[in-house]
């Protein structure tokens, strides 16, 4: 696949439309990232504790599992443009609330309205890959479109912290808004609908719910979603406890936003050798490989860690994060192309359930190992190793269980 061509029902190049799905994905990104820095002060100013103040996190997510449940279905109904406005415009209203908090409570409550709203974008975005592309190709343009979203990991905290620098931690979220209102315009102005009418579905409660029983009984996708949640909760558990770990223990200070960039970098190379890897070696062997080096260095890191009582030297961290981070990028992508690959006619309520199921699974394992993460780096180390054993066990039955065809195996 040449980047030089246009995708199907599209008029725009490749490269275009790789950053402008790449960008409607990062809107979550941006919302979890550049707020990390400011956690600190808002639980200052709404009184809580730093693991309390983490429920902003938290509450995102909750949000934005819920929403893709909506967005997903309604997609397939009237359109995938529509749905991408929606969102962008739910997903301003909760930064409105958060501008206005006074409260943790009414705080969550906005986040959790952002999480609803950026949910719209990033599943619908999905399923207009999956509407232009299939397989390996879809894999493929997936990942470099990941690539290009984990620029945002990598500058979200900066300009978060910049931000902080010369104005109080509101305007952050006055800065989502304005984006939010760039994005749905450079969407209207050069993005086709790609939902062919012929698979147009009806949003009737009978019609939603056989579609649901329909993906949830296929076997590769229910199995697939239940990886990704397994994946990403690890992932989460990194997310919700990095202010702790980097300025609580290791007392980085200012210099928090360079050790969290520092870390997406290697998300940023597998993704990009994904891309060419994927074609060669196939979506099966990539994930399952990758998940056993995250899995062999996470208890590395463990054992390692208790050396030193739960708190290795900050650079040998690093570096042992470098490499399960460098597993995890080649995952996410090639998780959700896996999942999606027999759901073609279903690819709105597909997305909807993959991304919602994988949300909800992960949400929990994230929560207990970011609240866990206070003095010593062991419950990050458990909760990753933990969920790459379950992911490695899980990718095995999908493809081989009971000795049914092979699933996935492209």
């Amino acid at each position: 696949m040449s980047l030089s061509k246009t995708p199907a029902n599209q008029t725009i190049g490749m490269v275009e439309f790789i950053f402008l799905i790449a960008s409607l994905m990062s809107m979550v990104a941006l919302a979890i990232d550049a707020v990390l820095p400011a956690l600190g002060f808002m639980a200052t100013d709404f009184a809580v504790s730093t693991s309390q103040i983490q429920f902003i996190l938290t509450g995102l997510f909750a949000g934005f599992a819920l929403g893709q449940l909506l967005y997903g279905p309604l997609s397939d109904r009237i359109g995938r443009l529509p749905g991408i406005y929606a969102g962008m415009l739910v997903f301003a209203a909760g930064c409105g609330i958060v501008l206005t908090a006074e409260s943790l409570e009414v705080a969550v409550l906005g986040r959790v309205l952002q999480g609803i709203g950026a949910s719209g974008p990033r599943i619908i975005v999905t399923a207009i890959v999956r509407d232009c592309f299939e397989g390996r190709v879809m894999a493929r343009v997936m990942s470099f479109a990941t690539t290009v979203f984990m620029i945002v990991p990598i500058m979200a905290p900066m300009v978060g912290q910049v931000i902080l620098w010369y104005a109080p931690w509101q305007y952050i979220f006055v800065m989502y808004i304005v984006l939010a209102a760039l994005l749905s315009f450079w969407t209207w102005l050069r993005l086709n609908e790609t939902l062919d009418p012929a698979n147009q579905r009806s949003i009737h409660p009978k019609a939603l719910w056989k579609a649901l029983v329909s993906v949830l009984k296929n076997r590769v996708a229910a199995g697939y979603t239940v990886v990704s949640g397994m994946v990403f909760g690890g992932f989460l558990g990194y997310l919700s406890s990095s202010q702790v770990l980097f300025q609580g223990i290791y007392g980085v200070g200012d210099a928090f936003p360079l050790y969290f960039s520092l870390l997406i970098l290697p998300n940023v190379v597998s993704s990009l050798l994904n891309a060419r890897l994927v074609m060669r070696w196939g979506m099966y062997r990539l994930v399952q490989c990758s998940n056993i080096i995250v899995l062999v260095f996470s208890v590395c890191l463990y054992a390692y860690a208790s050396t030193f009582d739960g708190v290795p030297p900050l650079m040998s961290m690093m570096a042992f994060f470098f490499v399960i981070f460098a597993g995890l990028g080649f995952q996410f992508g090639n998780l959700h192309a896996l999942a999606m690959e027999p759901l073609g006619k279903l690819a709105g309520m597909g997305a909807s359930v993959v991304g919602s199921g994988s949300t909800i699974i992960s949400i929990p394992f994230g929560v207990v190992v970011g609240m866990s993460v206070t003095t010593t780096i062991i419950p990050l180390t458990l909760g990753l190793a933990g969920c790459s054993l379950a992911a490695v066990l899980i990718m095995h039955w999908v493809r081989f269980g009971f000795g049914r065809p092979r699933a996935g195996s492209r």
